[in-house]
């Protein structure tokens, strides 16, 4: 068809010229997406037949080397200069499963290729900077701490989370104080990961952790994070600042915390800076107060326990249940679970719960 019966068919029934426009639009659409399919799954499969290469050339001789049988010298003269960030990606794998002088000396191997991999915290790409920050973490920690402290203000959230993750580990705790000058650089994080986090490093990090949440010039939500790393930590010196948080502070996080810092860890002295909470405005501060007080509460408590079957949020009242039972108090809960109190089936149900 020429192109003058095209324009002349366009004229007289445009609608089937556009179809047959869109036909083969999507026509070279599903074509073009059919190539693109083909040229990763040949892309693919050449780099996983590189890897192959690789993983044979290096496999045995690492592991003669990490048993005593080869030399280190040995096995670098099986990297080539451009394989040698391969190699250290390679070496992971083993020194996540070795520990002591095995561990040592896999990053005796990396050693001479990080210098390599540092320079890779200067990519434009952020998760090459990240995939950098965990080559690092674990194959260099110590010589390249300063490295990995910096990453924290990287201005991706990725690469600052990697680096923070590295950091907070046991085998260096004081790496984990660069961590808590910066948790408001991670704002967007849900604090209970936070604090599992920082947990995660043990009671080394305890006294960091104590004079965070008494330092009243803190951001409130840093000292939340530190008063919920310390309850994972059960940590009982942080009992008497924890009360005097709710002497003192106003914040709904931060209260809610450090109640639930002294549910695990208070003393029964704690219990008068607790009681004025359970008429506190904010649900969930009742709910930690209650709870707080069921632990470490005194048998005069109880009356406030059982009236918080009355409130208004079911998950005060859930708490308020859940303490009378702990308390022992079966039989306040056995009465208002016999009377017609709107929540006689919840008590009847923690009675039921407490027996089995």
């Amino acid at each position: 068809m020429s192109v003058r019966e095209i324009w002349d068919l366009y004229l007289a029934r445009p609608e089937l010229v556009v179809l047959a426009a869109a036909i083969i639009g999507f026509f070279l659409l599903a074509a073009g997406l059919a190539a693109t399919a083909i040229l990763l799954r040949v892309k693919n499969e050449r780099t996983r037949r590189r890897w192959e290469r690789l993983e044979s050339r290096w496999e045995d001789p690492v592991v003669e080397a990490v048993m005593g049988s080869a030399s280190l010298d040995q096995v670098w003269q099986l990297v080539d200069r451009s394989e040698e960030l391969s190699f250290v990606a390679f070496l992971i794998r083993f020194a996540r499963r070795l520990a002591g002088s095995e561990r040592r000396l896999i990053e005796g191997l990396a050693e001479p290729y990080l210098a390599r991999v540092a320079e890779q915290l200067e990519r434009r790409s952020p998760e090459r900077r990240a995939v950098a920050v965990q080559t690092l973490s674990v194959l260099g920690r110590r010589r390249y701490a300063h490295r990995l402290v910096a990453a924290l203000d990287d201005p991706s959230p990725l690469v600052a989370m990697v680096a923070a993750r590295a950091l907070a580990s046991r085998e260096s705790p004081d790496f984990a104080a660069a961590i808590l000058s910066r948790l408001r650089r991670f704002e967007p994080w849900r604090s209970s990961f936070l604090a599992s986090m920082l947990s995660s490093v043990g009671p080394a990090l305890a006294p960091a952790l104590i004079r965070l949440l008494a330092d009243r010039q803190a951001d409130p939500r840093a000292r939340s994070v530190a008063a919920e790393a310390l309850r994972e930590l059960h940590e009982p010196s942080a009992a008497d600042v924890a009360a005097g948080v709710q002497v003192d502070e106003s914040d709904r996080d931060l209260l809610a915390s450090t109640l639930g810092l002294l549910a695990d860890v208070g003393r029964a002295e704690h219990a008068a800076a607790i009681r004025p909470h359970l008429v506190a405005r904010e649900p969930i501060v009742r709910a930690r107060a209650v709870a707080a007080l069921g632990s470490i509460g005194a048998p005069a408590d109880l009356p406030n326990l059982l009236a918080a079957l009355d409130d208004a949020s079911p998950w005060v009242a859930l708490r308020a249940a859940e303490a009378l039972r702990d308390a022992g108090a079966t039989k306040a809960l056995a009465g208002a679970g016999g009377s017609s109190h709107p929540r006689a089936p919840l008590a009847r149900a923690m009675l039921t719960a407490g027996r089995a």
